[in-house]
């Protein structure tokens, strides 16, 4: 018997999607776009499923990066995806798999009532947007075209994470003496410092200069930052962060305490450990 008699039994796509990023920013022959312009979503397995409850693997985003190559086959290689693509996917992959309610928790900001709703993920679809990559920043006569991180190079914050919290862990260190405090505290804070100039240069395309001239090299974009004027660096951020907020999606709902009853927004936020439950 050469085909297996269960094949007919195998999953099949649940639902389709447009990616937010349209197909934009993977490398060539990283994702296939059908005719229609919308990729198909699979349900998780049930390799996915104890993939996604694998702390190690969450943490260095291999489960994720599996979760959706298994999930979504347009996409062959999730690392070199654009993080704009990404909450799109998870959203889609948890409907796919379990339903489209989720039960979600908030506290509420005015009287720390803890709030348990819930949503429905096709909505909360429906409003994903991205920020405006097209249009440059100018800063300093200095035209800087910006491009959304791939998940790999996102995936690396929970190195910067991480050595933010080693620097808190040194400071409350009452075993050490203060004088490897400030030694252990320097070379961690200019770690961290390495990391977040890194990690703005990956979101730098490239730089045109008021000559016309265009600089795409990112050693040469990461020296330019380290070494460049305090205010365009202040702008960049300004700028990115503004990119940021502009993306993220949010909740608004009313306090169940009735002594309270007031509205309020509360950021949606995929903690992936409790996101595929």
């Amino acid at each position: 018997m050469t085909q297996n008699p269960l094949s007919k039994y195998f999953r099949q796509p649940i639902l389709y999607i447009k990616l937010p990023s349209e197909g934009r920013w993977y490398p060539t022959g990283n994702v296939e776009i059908p005719v229609t312009g919308e990729v198909p979503i699979y349900a998780m397995t049930a390799k996915d499923e104890i993939t996604m409850k694998t702390p190690d693997a969450l943490l260095n985003g291999a489960s994720t990066v599996n979760l959706i190559e298994s999930c979504c086959p347009a996409i062959k290689n999730a690392w070199k995806m654009p993080i704009v693509d990404l909450d799109a996917l998870l959203i889609s992959i948890r409907i796919a798999s379990y339903s489209k309610e989720m039960e979600f928790t908030t506290v509420c900001p005015h009287c720390s009532t803890k709030n348990e709703h819930a949503i429905d993920l096709t909505v909360m679809l429906d409003r994903l947007h991205i920020a405006d990559w097209e249009t440059p920043a100018v800063l300093n006569n200095l035209t800087i075209k910006l491009r959304p991180q791939t998940f790999e190079e996102f995936n690396k914050n929970n190195l910067l994470n991480y050595e933010q919290q080693r620097i808190m862990q040194v400071v409350s260190d009452e075993t050490l003496d203060e004088n490897t405090k400030v030694v252990k505290f320097n070379e961690m804070f200019n770690k961290i410092v390495d990391l977040g100039i890194s990690q703005v240069s990956k979101s730098i395309e490239s730089i045109t200069l008021e000559d016309g001239t265009i600089v795409d090299n990112s050693v040469f974009i990461a020296e330019f930052l380290t070494n460049c004027d305090r205010s365009i660096w202040d702008g960049l951020k300004k700028r990115m962060d503004k990119m940021s907020e502009d993306s993220s999606l949010s909740v608004t709902t009313t306090c169940e305490n009735t002594e309270c009853a007031k509205e309020f927004k509360s950021p949606f936020l995929f903690e992936q450990s409790r996101f595929f439950v």
